[in-house]
């Protein structure tokens, strides 16, 4: 289902790039508040690309960020117990704390029945997927308005809605496997975080070395962004009295690297990359 889910986003996102085109006076106020959100749900580094360079001739920048919003929405939507912000530390400290006295299988029964009845104590059966894919549409809406092009997210639920509600289906499809049926272990969504050295045990390039490697001589090439979700398991070490956890890696996280902007002359072999740039103010 993870690769479902992220066939399912870069189908959007490339649907949704093919369709992109700048206006030629784009509104000040409407731009300033999509950058804002975006900068929120991107990241500062992601957000500034989007909104200093031109993307009419090239949109591949559109593509990484759209599928790097997309995917870091439906992980928390995957990742989340039961959808409310402020429950989920309490419920993951409580959680962690059972593992390091508990087997596993004691400890995924009491996660299955919280994030079960949480829910149904909070939402009472009510479907998720609409209202979640008008989020998506909003948040779409920002970074294309980020990007120079004129849409709402009235619009872009118009046009994406059933394909975007198909992604926020199978992203709560899967919430619910994880999180309900699944006891004896426990499986975690993977997204690489922005500026993590990149690291082939744990990630893949999406473009598999197909974009060259550009950039000052001994650069490291660092993440720029998650592009498809990874999935791995983790079991409690059995006899284990502190909670110690194997993991075990099922589908890395693909990844777009740092070295792109070089390569699509973004910034001059001489300039620091923008993580290096970010990290270092």
């Amino acid at each position: 289902m993870v690769r479902m889910l992220n066939l399912e986003i870069s189908e959007v996102a490339t649907q949704v790039t093919n369709s992109f085109h700048v206006v030629e006076a784009p509104e000040p106020d409407r731009a300033a508040l999509a950058f804002e959100r975006a900068r929120g749900a991107m990241g500062p580094v992601m957000a500034e690309l989007l909104e200093s360079i031109q993307h009419q001739d090239d949109p591949i920048l559109i593509d990484i960020a759209l599928k790097t919003d997309m995917v870091g929405f439906a992980a928390e939507i995957v990742s989340a117990w039961d959808f409310q912000h402020q429950s989920k530390p309490v419920f993951t400290g409580v959680y962690k704390q059972m593992l390091r006295s508990e087997p596993h299988p004691v400890a995924g029964q009491w996660r299955s029945y919280a994030q079960k009845y949480s829910k149904q104590r909070l939402y009472n059966g009510r479907d998720l997927a609409s209202g979640f894919s008008l989020q998506l549409a909003e948040r779409i809406a920002d970074l294309l308005t980020v990007a120079g092009a004129s849409t709402t997210t009235e619009a872009i639920h118009a046009t994406y809605g059933p394909h975007l509600e198909t992604i926020t289906r199978t992203a709560l499809e899967l919430q619910r496997i994880i999180g309900e049926e699944v006891i004896s272990c426990d499986y975690e969504m993977l997204v690489v975080h922005f500026d993590e050295v990149f690291d082939a045990e744990q990630m893949e390039d999406i473009y598999g070395g197909e974009v060259p490697m550009a950039g000052p001589p001994g650069m490291v090439p660092r993440v720029l962004s998650t592009a498809d979700l990874g999935l791995r398991r983790v079991e409690k070490v059995p006899g284990s009295s502190e909670g110690e956890v194997a993991a075990t890696m099922l589908l890395k996280p693909k990844v777009v690297l740092d070295t792109i902007v070089y390569e699509l002359g973004l910034v001059e072999d001489e300039e620091p990359s923008p993580s290096v740039e970010e990290t270092a103010t």
